[in-house]
């Protein structure tokens, strides 16, 4: 059944209750009324628009009026409430919208009635400044209550931006180790032969560009085989760890000391000449010389030989492959020759 408007009885009635209208005479308050209309609004229908020009004000007879700015609902009138005067007031546009939210009976009064019967009354603009003051209340009520949410989502933002920070720094660790570990022989705990490859290439690149030579040295195992067919593969990786620690321990900081391949080892350096590359291979040797691996039978001897060369003409591309064959033929001269030595390709 549509909604009625409001007999005049009523409307006399609900507008002497409106704290805006209840000062003006009777008398004179019919003869404004006279002058105003009832419009019937429907669920979800404009009585006027945000940014609109203004020329009347508005009081709630029946229903109820949603409140929006910038397409946010700030509030909802009931019977009673009045609305758009501030735009008579100001004679600027409207500063929001208005929209029925069940079926609702509006009183609509003209800008003229405004300023002839309610404007010129204090008892009315007294009314009025209520109006603006629980206005300005509510407002920054809502304004506290919005900030606190948003102080709220601040924080919540910060533990969030916090985890995801400690995440990424764990991630990061994470990445680190396990490139470090990719990097590493997993029995011996020294470099593997993907990082004596890299290592090998960057320090051929590096000695190309500067002038400098580049030296490798292997070094391998004396009679490793033996080592695993009497005393078994348990004892042979016993000795390949303690003999990569050996070596490792003398290695100096500047030079990559790396496991190339099964019971052999490399360790490349920079700037070095024979004589020191000489010296170097000795160290190590002497190093591994000195190790008693513990047995069953009683602690075992090993030793290792070793192939070393040097290269200064590092300009092409086979440069590194040349090394590798010179140091390789240095070692199998050292092996021939009884083992437990150094020698260095000529």
């Amino acid at each position: 059944m549509p909604i009625e408007k409001v007999s005049s009885e009523a409307l006399l009635t609900l507008v002497r209750k409106t704290a805006l209208l209840a000062p003006i005479p009777e008398p004179e308050l019919l003869a404004a009324l006279e002058s105003c209309v009832q419009r019937v609004l429907q669920p979800g229908e404009a009585l006027c628009r945000e940014g609109e020009e203004g020329h009347a004000m508005f009081v709630v007879l029946s229903g109820h009026l949603v409140v929006s700015r910038d397409g946010k609902q700030v509030a909802v009138g009931s019977p009673g409430d009045c609305f758009g005067e501030m735009a008579l007031i100001e004679s600027r546009e409207r500063a929001a919208t208005l929209k029925a939210l069940d079926e609702t009976v509006v009183l609509e009064i003209p800008d003229v009635v405004f300023w002839e019967h309610i404007a010129p009354r204090p008892d009315s603009l007294m009314a009025l400044l209520r109006i603006f003051s629980d206005r300005s209340r509510h407002d920054l009520e809502s304004l506290a209550a919005e900030n606190i949410k948003l102080e709220a989502t601040r924080r919540q933002l910060e533990e969030k931006n916090s985890e995801l920070e400690a995440a990424q720094r764990e991630l990061e660790n994470n990445n680190r180790l396990l490139e470090r570990l990719s990097a590493l022989d997993t029995l011996t705990g020294i470099a593997n032969r993907r990082r004596f490859d890299d290592v090998l290439r960057q320090e051929w690149k590096r000695a190309a560009r500067h002038g400098n030579c580049l030296s490798l040295l292997f070094c391998d195992i004396d009679h490793f085989k033996q080592f695993n067919d009497t005393y078994g593969h348990q004892l042979g990786d016993e000795v390949l760890r303690l003999a990569a620690q050996a070596m490792s321990s003398v290695s100096r900081s500047d030079e990559l000391f790396a496991r190339y391949g099964g019971e052999e080892f490399a360790l490349v350096a920079i700037d070095c000449s024979p004589t020191d590359l000489f010296v170097t291979g000795e160290r190590l040797r002497k190093a591994v010389e000195e190790l008693r691996v513990p047995s069953e039978s009683g602690p075992l001897a090993v030793t290792v030989s070793a192939g070393a060369a040097v290269l200064d003409q590092l300009f092409d591309r086979d440069a590194g492959v040349r090394l590798i064959k010179l140091a390789d033929e240095a070692l199998y001269g050292a092996k021939e020759a009884g083992r437990n030595q150094v020698q260095v390709a000529q």
